[in-house]
């Protein structure tokens, strides 16, 4: 999972930074302000945001647009929970609340759930993949390029990328991101 946080320095714990570096392909930690430079994010593909600051109505538009830009799921994290977070949570709709302290075992867990989550949602679809397709697909999820899936399958480039457009087409995505 690539994860970005975004979050005040008191929120996100040490402890906390270091077990979500541990248990991600990739980590990113940014000032709210940051997340509005779309095109950078779009770039680097994060499909989870933390969120471990307040969250005030400006802050919710954003993480919306995010949503809906780059397909993220949103795990919310917070010292407790009262009722301006529950008022957020009905905006932002995310797919996990972590309670400070966050221990080990529920981060695993969480972020099980959520890629199982996400591949329950795409697993209907990759029925009408060929397995050929499904091995592309496979390859292109692990961030190999097409000269490298090509390699690995005894294909040309040209095969690869012919495959990798029928995918696109046939579960109706334009970035590969979608499926993440």
């Amino acid at each position: 999972m690539r994860i970005l946080t975004v979050s005040d320095q008191y929120q996100l714990t040490n402890a906390l930074k270091v077990l979500l570096k541990q248990h991600s392909e990739e980590y990113w930690e940014t000032p709210v302000a940051s997340l509005q430079e779309l095109d950078h994010w779009l770039e680097r593909q994060p499909n989870l945001l933390l969120v471990g600051l307040p969250i005030d109505a400006a802050g919710q538009q954003l993480i919306n647009a995010l949503q809906a830009q780059l397909q993220l799921a949103v795990v919310l994290h917070c010292k407790d929970i009262d009722m301006k977070l529950l008022e957020a949570v009905q905006t932002i709709q995310p797919q996990a609340i972590l309670v400070h302290p966050v221990t080990e075992p529920q981060l695993i867990a969480t972020l099980h759930l959520i890629r199982l989550s996400r591949s329950v949602a795409v697993e209907p679809q990759l029925k009408v993949l060929s397995s050929r397709e499904r091995e592309v697909l496979q390859l292109v999820l692990k961030g190999l390029s097409s000269k490298e899936i090509g390699q690995r399958l005894f294909v040309s480039m040209n095969t690869v990328n012919t495959h990798k457009r029928r995918i696109k087409e046939k579960l109706g995505v334009r970035r590969w991101v979608e499926l993440r």
